[in-house]
This record gives C-alpha cells, sequence and structure tokens, in this order.
C-alpha cells in the first residue's frame, strides 16, 4: 500500500550508535521505549537545491507554504505568493507548474497546505475556498468548498485512504476572535470543547475524527488597540501550547501527540484510541526566565525578517475576506498586524510546564519521528520510534531535523533560507548499510 499523505519511504539510515542499546558486530538497535537515549547520526548526502535570486519565475519563490513527494519522486512545491505547484523530476529539472493565482475555476488565490492522494492526485487547500483537486498532469478536477465561519482544514492536510483529508481545524480561539475584531463584533460565540481532528470529505462534508484535548483552562489577558479606523482586541495568546501533531501508518491508523507528557496515541480509521506509545521524559517547569527568554524569541519572529511571515499572510488574508463587510476596512495593513503581533505577544499566558512533545511524523516504514521540546531559541532532539512500541534511538538536537516532506529511497526535503534570505528547497538522501527495521523483521 501506498503512503496517501505527503510522507513517504525514509530509504536507509547510517547509524552511529553509542554502547547503550547495541546489538552484535553491525546488528539492529531496537529497544523499549523506557530505554535511555540511545544515539543516532544518519548521513546523509545532497541531491540538488531549487530556489535563486534571480532566474526563471518558477524558482523565485514567493512563500513556500509546502512541498510533498510523489510515489516515484517528483517533488511538489507549493508557492502561496505566486498561486502554483511548482513540479520537479527526481532528477532536479523542472517539469511544470500547476495552476496561477486567481479566483476562478482551478486557481488558486490563497493556498497554505497541500497533500498527495495514494492514485496521486493533488490536493491543495486554498485559504479561502477550500480543497482544490488536481490531477499529476495539472489538469483542474474538482473543488471541495470550505470557508473560515464554517470550518476549515488547517495548514497542514493529510491524505487518507478512502480520499478524504484530515486536518486540524483553521479557526481556534484567537482567530476566531481575531474574525469577530474585524468585523466590530463584541459578543463571544460559544467555541466547540476540546481541540477537534476533522475529516473533510471532497464531497464538501466534514465530522469530526478525534477531539484533541484542550488542556487545563488558562487566564488570558485581553486588551483593546486602535491602529487608524482599526479596532483590534488583542487575546493573550498562549506559549508552548499542548501539541497536536499527526501522522498517518500504512494501514490506516493515525498517531496523535496531544499531551503535555510523552504520550502518543495510536487511532484507528474511525477515530478510537487503540493504543498509546510513552517514553519516560518528564515535561520542563516553566520560570520566570523561560518565560522572559520565550516573550524576547517571538518579538524577534515578529520583526521584518524576522520569520514571523506566515502569520501576517494568513491574518492579512483574514482581514481581507471580511473586510467587505461595511464595519471594517479592507484590513490592516501589514505594519499594523505586526503592532498586533507584537502587542499579543506582551500579554502572553504561560502553562506551568512545557509540553514534551514539539511535532512528529510518520514515514513510508512506519517509522514514528518525535522532535521533543526544548528552551527558548534551542532546538530538541529527535526520537525515532516504532508503532508497536521498538525505540530506535535518538537523534541528537544539532543532527538530522524531520524534514518537511519524506520521499521514496531515502529523500528528504527542507524549506530553508540562504545567507541573502531566499528561500529554497534542498533534497537530500539518507545513505547507509542498515536499515532501520523492526526487531520481529530482523
Amino acid at each position: 500500500m501506498r503512503r496517501s499523505s505527503h510522507f513517504a519511504h525514509t530509504g536507509l539510515f547510517a547509524l552511529a550508535l553509542g554502547a547503550a542499546g547495541c546489538g552484535g558486530e553491525g546488528g539492529p538497535v531496537s529497544a523499549g521505549l523506557d530505554s535511555p537515549d540511545i544515539p543516532l547520526a544518519p548521513a546523509v548526502e545532497e541531491v540538488y537545491s531549487v530556489g535563486v535570486l534571480d532566474g526563471a519565475m518558477w524558482e523565485m519563490f514567493g512563500s513556500v507554504r509546502g512541498v510533498a513527494f510523489d510515489a516515484d519522486g517528483t517533488l511538489l512545491i507549493l508557492d502561496n505568493d505566486a498561486g502554483h505547484v511548482v513540479v520537479i523530476d527526481p532528477a532536479g529539472e523542472f517539469v511544470r507548474t500547476i495552476s496561477n493565482k486567481g479566483e476562478g475555476p482551478g486557481e488558486l488565490n490563497q493556498p497554505i497546505g497541500m497533500a498527495v492522494f495514494a492514485d496521486g492526485r493533488i490536493g491543495v487547500h486554498d485559504l479561502m475556498r477550500g480543497i482544490q483537486l488536481f490531477s499529476r498532469e495539472g489538469e483542474s478536477l474538482q473543488e471541495a468548498r470550505f470557508t473560515l465561519e464554517e470550518g476549515a482544514p488547517g495548514a497542514s492536510i493529510y491524505a487518507l485512504p478512502d480520499h478524504s483529508v484530515l486536518s486540524t481545524e483553521l479557526v481556534g480561539s484567537s482567530l476566531s476572535r481575531l474574525m469577530r475584531s474585524l468585523q466590530g463584533e463584541d459578543e463571544d460565540e460559544a467555541l466547540p470543547e476540546g481541540r477537534p481532528v476533522t475529516r473533510f470529505r471532497l464531497d464538501g462534508t466534514r465530522d469530526v475524527f478525534y477531539t484533541a484535548w484542550a488542556g487545563p483552562p488558562r487566564e488570558e489577558a485581553e486588551t483593546e488597540r486602535r491602529d487608524g479606523n482599526v479596532r483590534m482586541v488583542i487575546s493573550g495568546g498562549e506559549a508552548f501550547p499542548l501539541p497536536l501533531s499527526i501522522g498517518l501508518l500504512q494501514d490506516g491508523r493515525v498517531v496523535v501527540a496531544d499531551s503535555v507528557g510523552y504520550r502518543i496515541k495510536l487511532l484507528d480509521a474511525s477515530g478510537r484510541v487503540t493504543g498509546t506509545l510513552e517514553r519516560p521524559v518528564a515535561p520542563v517547569a516553566v520560570t520566570d526566565a523561560i518565560q522572559e527568554a520565550e516573550r524576547e524569541r517571538r518579538l524577534a519572529a515578529a520583526r521584518p525578517g524576522g520569520g514571523g511571515g506566515t502569520n501576517i499572510v494568513m491574518m492579512r488574508s483574514v482581514s481581507g475576506a471580511v473586510g467587505g463587510s461595511g464595519r471594517a476596512p479592507t484590513g490592516p495593513d501589514q505594519d499594523a498586524i505586526r503592532r498586533m503581533m507584537e502587542g499579543q505577544i506582551r500579554d502572553l499566558s504561560f502553562p506551568e510546564e512545557i509540553p514534551v512533545i514539539a511535532s512528529l511524523a510518520v514515514d513510508w516504514s512506519d517509522r514514528i519521528w518525535v522532535q521533543r521540546s526544548a528552551l527558548p531559541g534551542e532546538t530538541g532532539p529527535t526520537d525515532i520510534l516504532g508503532p508497536d512500541g521498538q525505540y530506535y534511538g535518538t537523534i541528537a538536537p544539532d543532527g538530522l531535523r524531520i524534514p518537511a516532506a519524506f520521499g521514496p529511497n531515502g529523500l528528504l526535503a527542507y524549506i530553508e533560507r540562504d545567507e541573502l534570505d531566499i528561500q529554497r528547497v534542498r533534497v537530500v538522501r539518507l545513505v547507509g548499510d542498515q536499515l532501520l527495521e523492526t526487531a520481529d523483521a530482523r
């Protein structure tokens, strides 16, 4: 069975192993989840890189919002600014672009997420319209309409075996409050309990697949600010939020991280929890020093060139969508949105502990890559697990990261910026002579 999401087979690993947990000479490494960390050092080789300052239109990326590999190693790059998908063959050569910027049939206005279905079709989430479906050759096939007001997918979407799409809903509490503020509405709406993971079907219907834990309640400060004619009610927001990270297994099961502790839930095709994977890694208590460091980190990211452009793009899109109501202008400009973000950062609320898991991903060999959280400004280590309870080892914080997309034959794609702040997509390949197989397979 082919992987029906934007993750694919990770291929071969070269493992540099510590003494703990080693088998015989050249033997496999596999341990229980309660094992101490076993160091892994996967080796990679460069394959190709795309993205330039001055070149053809397709390779001057404006805002890469997603990448995915096809089953044959073809790379798909979603560019929000250009409103198209760039197709790169396994040799790194340009093939075509799919779609273009616009609001007509088959066009993309604000694309923010992408996934590849098992049959090779490409699903793109257009922020204001829903899921746009394209063939491998670029033909527009279908549009499944979903709106922000009724509930739309988030930026990360996952193509399920039944050809529906799984995603956390984009409209959370902060975005709902932003939209109400821009529309001039003061009353609070009843927000759903928990954090829904929703199945979006291509016929335009949707249902809640799983409801993630929302965590203990926090007190949030709200401050009213004005910027020109725009009134903004700023919710303080949350620092170190609970994870809600998703991965897909080849048998149709879903893995979810949504807890403070090191707990990964295994869900069946109906969304029912059938098991958990846990490691004895304790959360870190949040101190005053950690709070101050996190505020400074976020303020730096919100400044020009600080890397906070993704949120600004999305917030600007939302404000533009509701701006025609007559109760607000067409939308605050980028500087106003940045000032709003800075006010929100200053009013952050903090939990008592930093959740252990930051994110996870699943490769086509059903290995679960789990990035652990770290202190502000630092990167956590990455554990490699099997869905049946195997622990293969841990990649150091300065080692290989979870890629933006896994590909066949050990391909990994990373979205990066070079020294001139030019966005590019770098593709590497895992190399080595040892497969990370399950203990039973050995």
